[in-house]
């Protein structure tokens, strides 16, 4: 933490900006933050497993825009609640967490199955079929 060191040479980092939010009252950086993100191509479809956890399918959205896909996820902050907690030590992250991917030119828009269990999204897209070269009889 920043107001344990002595350091006077180190550069101000966005967690030192987070930290002294949470303790002296000052604003906090305001970004889109990303999310760990695995994709795998297995055979006939490719497969997107993000790290979301304690997210609900309530705050997840998916969203495709020609061959765009963005994940975003939300948690409301409890900013202004007349119940909401006081934070001695804060490190689950609130806001906004998003992750685009351009889908390739084969995957199968119209077949893909999202799940979200135990704070994993996985993402099943399937492949289109190739097309092959075939021979076309004469009558």
């Amino acid at each position: 933490m920043r107001y344990m060191t002595t350091t006077k040479t180190r550069p101000v980092s966005v967690m030192d900006q987070l930290i002294d939010s949470m303790f002296y009252d000052t604003p906090a950086v305001r970004t889109h933050r990303a999310f760990p993100v695995d994709v795998v191509e297995d055979g006939d479809h490719y497969i997107v497993s993000a790290e979301l956890p304690g997210f609900t399918e309530e705050e997840v959205d998916i969203t495709l825009n020609d061959n765009l896909m963005v994940i975003s996820a939300q948690k409301k902050e409890e900013e202004n609640q007349e119940n909401a907690p006081k934070y001695l030590i804060r490190e689950r992250a609130e806001g906004q967490f998003k992750r685009s991917f351009a889908l390739p030119k084969d995957a199968d828009r119209d077949s893909i199955k999202a799940t979200l269990k135990e704070g994993l999204l996985n993402l099943t897209i399937g492949k289109k079929p190739e097309a092959k070269p075939m021979s076309i009889k004469i009558n």
